[in-house]
């Protein structure tokens, strides 16, 4: 979503192997799970965060990339709420990391009039982070072109609890559906769940995603985020584009339920 440089380049001519897939054969949601960047950064003898750093890099290519395809929503896992436990100057770090990086895109989202959503709790973040987070969403809530989804102090098991708190809140006869289900969660229902879930660092789990990897399709990239490049994330979707999807037992492909 961020130019590359002042050069655009065809992703087609780029990556041949794309030519081979049908538009219909493409995920509709790509789900990024960074994973690898503070074992990266030790095979350096440097502090974890020379690896978000880097790995922070290595996610602005990807993400540039994917955009210029027929992919309707990237979404990327940034920080778990389970996260917490590391340590505050890594944690600090990190922070700085994503309020930076979502404020440099403000101008690409608009400009490619893509819609921005941040999944997870807003009261445990720093409030700088918050109203950068905040700013970005009101700023492309009338989009409908694409949609660029960061996971920031998320959990599965805790938006289950906050979709609870919320549910004990409405009125004593309001009727519990799907529906309403959907509009409670992070994202308001707009965030449909993944077709393809890409995991680096070469481990086979998607930790705590909850809805989002609901019938996902799993690809791990075996190298740590820092070292990966577009190219092994092309992989992916050509992996996944000849895949043949089950939903409840029934093959398909390319469709998502929520």
């Amino acid at each position: 979503m961020l130019k590359l440089d002042n050069k655009e380049t065809n992703i087609f001519e780029q990556f041949p192997k794309l030519k081979e897939i049908p538009q219909d054969r493409f995920p509709q949601h790509v789900h990024i799970i960074p994973d690898g960047n503070g074992r990266w950064a030790s095979e350096f003898h440097k502090l974890p965060l020379f690896g978000h750093k880097k790995g922070a890099q290595v996610l602005k290519k990807v993400i540039r990339a994917l955009d210029k395809l027929p992919i309707n929503t990237v979404s990327v896992w940034g920080f778990s709420a389970d996260n917490w436990k590391r340590p505050n100057d890594e944690i600090k770090g990190l922070m700085t990391i994503f309020e930076k990086t979502v404020k440099e895109m403000q101008k690409e989202l608009i400009a490619k009039e893509t819609r921005f959503f941040h999944l997870g709790r807003k009261d445990r973040i720093p409030k700088s982070l918050r109203k950068i987070l905040e700013e970005t969403e009101e700023m492309t809530k009338n989009f409908k072109k694409k949609k660029f989804t960061i996971a920031i102090d998320f959990g599965g098991v805790d938006q289950e609890i906050r979709i609870m708190k919320k549910i004990q809140e409405l009125p004593k006869n309001t009727e519990i559906s799907l529906e309403l289900l959907n509009k409670l969660r992070d994202g308001k229902g707009q965030i449909k769940p993944a077709d393809l879930i890409i995991r680096t660092s070469g481990e086979n789990r998607t930790s705590d995603l909850g809805w989002i990897a609901q019938n996902a399709e799993f690809y791990s990239i075996k190298k740590l985020l820092p070292d990966c490049d577009t190219k092994d994330f092309i992989k992916a979707l050509v992996d996944y584009s000849k895949r043949e999807r089950r939903f409840g037992g029934r093959l398909n492909h390319g469709i998502t339920t929520i």
